[in-house]
């Protein structure tokens, strides 16, 4: 039958085949019937059919074909062969993932997916596992969490409370010292019944000091009232000295105004801006001499008190640890820091959003007036000025409740807006109560040099600069064209708290920087481009790089019929999600995530953030990532219910049974639900026998369930303080009187059964969480489910007795803990070969 490259395949195929029926004795029966060299190469050839076969498996009679077949597929495609051998070194060190290579291999997920699944796999492992090592994290209840929140921040009210109760305690302990005969009392004392001829206040604060620092211990003074009343530190009656001195506003105090303070206290603290206007009188009082104030020889590279402007910048200069004071709550609207912010602060202060959008009534907005600058005559702008006054006039008449200071860019422009505030005044003599009133933040008009350190709820500024005569603009702008003219344009456009109105003749288009000179004529620029409506950052993000969380949040939010808008905020703070209708944002929801981890104390994350939040006018809602996770459905439920859509009731009518358990049985106990749980009239005694009553039907109950039970009787939308409080005294009251008892977190009465596995597929949403189920009942259930299915792996056994006990989600991780605890502990035996997880 061989011929060679001649030989008929087919007659080939067809003789082993035959080989292969009749087994190992035909090839010797066929090589005896046939020549030496053809016998020969029959067993070469079955030799090389049987290494084929053991190379690659294929089956003899189609694997020439299967064979052919393949090689021919490679010949077609040879640049598919270096893929493939990626794809199987990939396969060899892909030690773990077995499961992904897998349906990768037979295409149940696709290769542009595998990098999202095995994200979404490797995410799933590390939460399983930080419920395994942390079970209270597979426990956590988002209601409880609320609910402790609100308690750490009534706790914290009350300690602030307390701690000006203990200074002012603190305080009239010291008077009382005073008057108990404290040396310089008796000096006191006779000048209060002087009529005249009283002691000069430098000589009283020498002779009676020490008694006059003890009833009033904390002094403030100006750096010239320092020198002016306290005695030197030194001499034969030295003047009084202080634990701590503050030195506010220090970008304006010179060294030489503040060295005497200094030398007074033991403990400085400096505060300033160093972006805002240094001391008026700096460069008037520089000179070029250098003998009086130089660094002393032995430290020729120490900076002189002379040589810098301010006290702030020496303290900068020697070195002083210095901290940034990042929170911004003055502005009420973010568009009122936010130029500031940018130019001067590189967008590092924290600064709060507004539910509200810009308007003319709230936040930066821009009124252009067809006025002209006067450059050559009286260097002013008339018809600004009139514009402003009536402006002001309408402020005095619509919001008199709103203080109202008006800056401009020059004392010209200042006088002129005085002027026409007068004149407009003797127009409508009703507003004078306005001008006249606010004792704490009264009416101003200032110019920008004299503005520092002002704030008030509204802010009216004068550009006055503008075309002249012919039509042309000087590009000359008096102090900020100067070196350090930025500052001074800081200072004036941070001083709002609700509006800052710009009246200008003038628009962003106008500044050419080609031919103004001085970064602050730059900042101008900027600044008017904003107020006209230019953003210089957004309110919310696109959503482009929301977290999973702010994605189903957004989508629970649009279900409610409301606009969803992600990471709402400009700087520092920000709203995870905000929801959104046509009069602006209605609702802010606070994610527990890495702006809100980033606050490193909890008055900041769970108080501050949220009152000075609130205080903006937010209505806000905490979002608990694992409460999103463990019940997603519930958690949008809640947040729709918080917008006013209607909330379906997802509970099932009926629960099919397993056998393994009975149904949860909740508690039906009359109660006054026309008083408050903690009202005094009910009494301890009468909630000691409600939840008493409440404990022997749902018993093994655990505390947070028992109150949840008397809140959901009474109807109460959350349990107060103080009606917790009441609680925590009713239970132990129970204890006493109705023979119930408490065991790790859980109650029971004294003389209950063994606990039964209930199910809690009907029950209410608090009970299906694992922090509800106590550790017995989870015991009872495994050793029933077991009984029921002896081969079960500690893995089926969890999973089974999550859904047995009707849990939410998030449950099983915890369930796991506890049954891996119970089968260390040797309660649970597995049977051999039943122990994989």
């Amino acid at each position: 039958l061989w011929n060679g490259e001649n030989s008929d395949p087919a007659v080939l195929t067809a003789l082993l085949d035959w080989r292969d029926r009749r087994g190992p004795h035909a090839a010797a029966a066929l090589a005896v019937r046939m020549p030496t060299p053809a016998a020969a190469v029959v067993d070469a050839a079955i030799a090389a059919a049987d290494a084929l076969h053991a190379a690659t498996g294929l089956d003899t009679t189609e694997g020439f074909r299967a064979l052919a077949d393949r090689l021919t597929d490679w010949a077609g495609a040879p640049e598919a062969l270096p893929l493939w051998q990626g794809w199987r070194r990939a396969v060899a060190d892909a030690v773990g993932l077995e499961p992904m290579v897998e349906r990768l291999a037979d295409g149940r997920i696709a290769p542009e997916a595998a990098p999202d699944a095995f994200e979404a796999a490797l995410n799933e492992a590390l939460l399983q596992e930080a419920m395994r090592a942390h079970p209270e994290l597979a426990g956590f209840d988002g209601a409880a969490a609320d609910r402790l929140v609100e308690e750490f921040r009534a706790a914290d009210e009350r300690r602030v409370k307390l701690a000006r109760a203990e200074a002012a305690h603190a305080h009239a302990l010291r008077l009382k010292a005073v008057r108990d005969g404290m040396a310089g009392y008796t000096i006191i004392k006779g000048e209060m019944e002087k009529r005249r001829g009283h002691l000069p206040v430098r000589e009283l604060l020498s002779r009676a000091g020490a008694a006059v620092q003890a009833a009033k211990p904390i002094f403030m003074m100006s750096p010239l009232s320092v020198a002016q009343f306290l005695a030197p530190p030194h001499g034969l009656r030295p003047g009084l000295s202080f634990d701590l001195m503050v030195m506010d506003e220090a970008s304006q105090v010179e060294p030489v105004d503040a060295l005497g303070a200094i030398a007074r206290s033991r403990q400085v603290v400096v505060v300033g801006d160093d972006k805002q206007m240094p001391p008026t009188r700096f460069f008037q009082r520089m000179t070029g001499e250098e003998d009086e104030g130089a660094a002393p020889e032995d430290a020729p590279d120490a900076v002189a008190a002379r040589d810098v402007e301010s006290i702030l910048g020496l303290a900068n200069a020697r070195g002083v640890p210095s901290a940034m004071l990042r929170w911004h709550y003055r502005s009420r609207h973010e568009s009122l820091i936010a130029t500031s912010n940018s130019a001067f602060y590189d967008n590092r202060l924290l600064v709060l959003p507004s539910p509200r959008p810009r308007s003319a009534s709230l936040g930066l907005s821009l009124v252009r007036i067809e006025g002209k600058w006067d450059a050559g005559g009286t260097g002013t702008n008339r018809v600004e000025a009139e514009a402003i006054a009536r402006a002001a006039i309408e402020h005095a008449k619509t919001t008199p409740g709103d203080t109202l200071g008006i800056a401009a860019f020059s004392i010209r422009q200042r006088d002129a807006i005085l002027d026409a505030i007068e004149a407009a005044r003797r127009e409508h003599p009703d507003t004078d109560g306005f001008f006249g009133g606010h004792a704490d933040e009264p009416f101003f008009v200032k110019n920008l040099e004299n503005v520092q350190g002002d704030e008030r709820d509204s802010i009216m500024i004068s550009v006055g600069y503008g075309r002249d005569a012919d039509g042309k603009i000087a590009m000359r702008f008096g102090p900020l064209s100067a070196e350090g003219g930025e500052r001074r344009l800081n200072v004036l456009i941070t001083r709002a708290k609700k509006r800052c109105t710009v009246f200008s003749s003038i628009g962003a288009d106008d500044v050419d920087l080609e031919r103004a000179s001085g970064r602050g004529v730059a900042v101008l620029k900027t600044f008017l481009a904003f107020a006209a409506g230019r953003d210089a950052a957004p309110r919310g993000g696109d959503g482009a790089t929301a977290s999973p969380l702010a994605e189903a949040i957004a989508r629970a939010v649009r279900d409610a019929g409301k606009e969803p808008v992600i990471r709402v905020g400009t700087s520092g703070v920000f709203l995870d999600v905000a929801a959104r209708d046509a009069d602006g944002y209605v609702l802010g929801i606070a994610a527990d995530g890495g702006d809100w981890a980033a606050l490193r104390c909890a008055r900041d994350r769970e108080r501050g953030r949220d009152a000075a939040l609130t205080g903006m006018g937010w209505k806000l809602m905490r979002a608990w990532s694992l409460a999103w996770l463990a019940r997603p459905e519930a958690e949008a439920a809640r947040l729709r219910g918080a917008l006013g859509a209607p909330v379906a009731d997802a509970a099932p009518t009926t629960v099919p049974q397993t056998g393994l358990t009975e149904p949860y049985r909740e508690a039906v106990v009359v109660v006054p639900k026309d008083k408050p749980i903690d009202d005094p009239t009910i009494g301890f005694a009468a909630l000691a026998e409600i939840l008493a009553q409440i404990i022997r039907v749902e018993q093994p109950i655990s505390t947070d369930a028992a109150m949840e039970r008397a809140r959901l009787l009474w109807n109460d939308d959350f349990l107060s303080p103080p009606e917790r409080n009441a609680l925590t005294q009713g239970l132990r009251l129970a204890a006493q009187l109705h023979g119930v008892k408490e065991d790790r977190g859980f109650w029971s009465a004294e003389d209950a059964p063994p606990p039964t596995p209930r199910d809690r597929r009907a029950a209410a949403a608090h009970l299906r969480r694992i922090a509800a189920v106590a550790p017995a009942e989870i015991a009872v259930a495994a050793e029933r489910l077991l009984a029921a299915q002896p081969l079960a792996t500690e893995a089926e056994l969890a999973a089974g007795v999550h859904r047995m006990l009707g849990l939410e989600a998030g449950a099983q991780a915890a369930i796991a803990a506890r049954i891996a605890a119970l089968v260390g502990g040797g309660r649970i035996v597995l049977a051999k070969g039943g122990g994989g997880a």
